[in-house]
């Protein structure tokens, strides 16, 4: 399988050069890759048990589940662009 291609931005003459990546610079994206998929794995595990400990907390005083949605904050939507 071929190796993903970088893109360089050369300021002085507005071009945009192509290439390749070597095999070092593909195993270390790769790399960085797979350890930035891990950490946002394990930030999404932090919260979800967050989340679930509020919400035993909540169920602890007595709110309804209505109530309990409504101190939940929403997770944020991401829109994509239109420009």
């Amino acid at each position: 399988m071929p190796n993903n291609n970088t893109f360089i931005y050369d300021h002085l003459t507005g071009t945009e050069i192509t290439r390749e990546m070597t095999d070092e610079e593909q195993a270390a994206f790769d790399e960085t890759t797979k350890t930035n998929l891990a950490i946002a794995e394990e930030e999404k595990q932090k919260q979800e048990l967050l989340k679930e400990n509020k919400i035993s907390a909540y169920t602890k005083l007595g709110l309804t589940q209505a109530e309990i949605e409504a101190l939940m904050p929403t997770p944020l939507t991401i829109v994509p662009s239109t420009t």
